[in-house]
């Protein structure tokens, strides 16, 4: 029993210290947030923040972690030419997921170091479908797919920035039919010809 108390405790205080994290992006640059920031905010004692993170950075990394996490699972649904032929119901998934908590998303989104995050993202896109997806070996040593995965995890991902930042009116299920819309007419001539 004092272990299962003890695993509330632990749940309960790393929540904590994301939540505070979190408020404090949207007061902070994320370099100047420091542990005594988030242990005043989320009313813990420095022990606590250290027996859960060896600094602020790994709280970021935490985060960054709980989305490269959540977006492989997604991927992992969804085979290549399933993807390119009919993208809708991955991106509406990714869309629902970020409505779960879209205040957060845009705080991180529209935080200072969300650029190399959303490089990161990116590079784990591409990553994952030059080695772990179902594509064709051949189709993986072709420059067009290499510009064309590149071209559209970048393309995705900015246009995510643009709807957080609040520089469209369109909400993020029209963003979803449009860039499927687009993915899909542009790689039918492709997956023809491979």
């Amino acid at each position: 029993m004092k272990k299962k108390a003890e695993y509330k405790s632990a749940i309960r205080s790393r929540r904590l210290i994301l939540q505070a994290f979190t408020q404090l992006m949207q007061e902070k640059e994320l370099e100047k947030i420091t542990v005594t920031d988030i242990i005043k905010l989320a009313d813990i004692n420095r022990g606590t923040f250290y027996a859960h993170y060896q600094d602020t950075r790994a709280v970021i990394e935490q985060i960054e972690n709980d989305i490269i996490s959540k977006m492989l699972e997604f991927l992992k649904e969804f085979q290549y030419r399933s993807f390119f032929q009919n993208p809708l119901p991955l991106l509406l998934k990714i869309a629902r997921c970020l409505e779960e908590d879209l205040e957060f998303y845009r705080i991180l989104i529209n935080s200072s170091g969300s650029e190399q995050f959303l490089i990161k993202l990116k590079k784990i896109f591409v990553t994952y479908m030059e080695n772990d997806s179902d594509i064709p070996s051949q189709q993986k040593k072709s420059a067009e797919f290499y510009v064309r995965i590149n071209f559209f995890a970048g393309g995705v991902i900015n246009l995510y920035q643009i709807w957080f930042r609040g520089e469209t009116d369109l909400s993020l299920n029209d963003m979803s039919l449009e860039m499927s819309k687009f993915i899909a007419i542009s790689t039918n001539s492709f997956l023809k010809e491979h």
